[in-house]
């Protein structure tokens, strides 16, 4: 088989814990194996905490500064001393001072730059991009997104050097967050995109006929899914700095809740109709806002931001994995797989009738699924405490193993080689 070489753009990669970062982690590190040589063109954020894992030989990173507003703000967060995260892990606390005005002009400099503050890497990204492309020959070009200014680089490659082009699109350019001012650009920019690449990857099929309708678009043959996976078990053996409790019933999240398509105020309601002894509910993750809701609730234990890899390790020692689903149809968060990966129970929570997660339980018979209302969650959690009480919480997971299996990076990683042989 002929070696592979590809450049893979992605602001958002290693040291970078995010959705899209952990996805071309993984990705990378599965490709390097199958052979391909990947070379990957991010940012160099020098004051994020290392990353707890050495790169495949095969993975070669280019990393460039991030340009003027991040990159003052890493060399202004190495010179304040200040506590890790994990110092202060049973505990969760609202952002520093520093942190809130970073923050607010941060968010205000993702209004006035397009798509967002990120655009500033544009200028370093791109003169080290010519470098590449003048030292290598690459087989394709892959750009991740978020952000957009890997589309922006990505646009401005294959019309220069007439690479052959995929997007990795974790999510539509055009989302239910973009400000109302700006729906009109990015509808454009996201056609733009689609028009020009050779592929678009999408994470659910429920996204392609979003796109299609709202773009009127013919042909169908650029759109490949290669959804969100799951890792290795070596991945989740990283050491936590707390312990789950014995005696009860462990439920954990490891997530972030949003107010507007994933709020965790009826699962809240929920658990304060129940109000017993038996639960004891885990969540961890940067939401410190949502605190309130779940005041004078017995059991609750809010636990800040920590490693993904730490969560993975959580996750494995919990006997019921918490989800909640988005009110949008067309988005399965990585979490979910993650999810799956564990071997553990899922308790989904339903948000909309075509819930593409609630789907997949079902199917692979991973879990419970109950509707996003406080009673019908409470009947949920009075079955799972009862079946826990009687040692028959994995009686609710019969999974089709051979069906997860085929949501492991590794099989991903096989589905994006496939891709790349096409292009060749």
């Amino acid at each position: 088989m002929t070696s592979l070489r590809i450049l893979v753009i992605a602001y958002e990669f290693p040291p970078i814990i995010a959705a899209q970062s952990l996805r071309w982690f993984y990705l990378t590190e599965e490709l390097a194996q199958l052979g391909v040589e990947v070379h990957v063109l991010c940012p160099d954020f020098s004051a994020l905490e290392a990353f707890p894992f050495e790169f495949d030989k095969n993975v070669i990173i280019h990393r460039v500064w991030p340009g003027p507003y991040v990159g003052f703000s890493q060399y202004l967060a190495k010179k304040i001393k200040h506590p890790s995260v994990n110092m202060a892990i049973d505990a969760i606390s609202s952002p520093s001072f520093p942190q809130k005005i970073y923050r607010l002009i941060r968010k205000l400099l993702d209004n006035i730059i397009f798509p967002d503050l990120r655009t500033e890497w544009y200028p370093f990204a791109h003169k080290r991009l010519c470098g590449l492309f003048n030292s290598y020959q690459f087989d394709a070009l892959i750009t991740s997104y978020e952000p957009g200014v890997d589309l922006l680089l990505g646009l401005w490659a294959q019309k220069k050097y007439r690479v052959k082009w995929i997007v990795d699109l974790g999510d539509p350019v055009l989302a239910p967050y973009t400000p109302k001012w700006r729906r009109g650009i990015d509808a454009w920019f996201e056609k733009r995109v689609i028009d020009r690449a050779d592929h678009i990857v999408l994470t659910t099929d429920q996204i392609k006929p979003l796109l299609c309708n709202r773009h009127h678009l013919i042909n169908l043959s650029k759109f490949v899914c290669i959804p969100q996976g799951f890792p290795h078990h070596r991945f989740s053996k990283v050491k936590t700095q707390f312990a789950l409790p014995k005696g009860v019933l462990n439920i954990v999240f490891t997530g972030t809740f949003y107010l507007d398509f994933r709020s965790p105020i009826n699962f809240a309601s929920a658990l304060r109709m129940l109000q017993t002894n038996e639960i004891m509910t885990t969540l961890i993750g940067d939401n410190f806002e949502f605190m309130s809701m779940f005041q004078g609730i017995k059991n609750i234990k809010f636990i800040g931001k920590i490693s993904h890899f730490e969560c993975l390790s959580v996750q494995n020692k919990a006997d019921l994995l918490l989800n909640i689903s988005n009110i949008q149809d067309y988005q399965i968060p990585g979490k979910f797989y993650e999810y799956l990966g564990t071997g553990k129970p899922i308790l989904h929570i339903r948000s909309s009738a075509h819930d593409p997660c609630a789907n997949l339980i079902e199917q692979l018979h991973a879990g419970l699924v109950v509707d996003n209302d406080p009673k019908k969650i409470c009947l949920g959690l009075l079955l799972l405490i009862d079946l826990w009480k009687n040692f028959q919480l994995n009686s609710l997971y019969h999974p089709d193993s051979t069906a997860i299996a085929q949501s492991s990076w590794e099989e991903r990683a096989k589905s994006f080689q496939n891709l790349l042989l096409t292009l060749s």
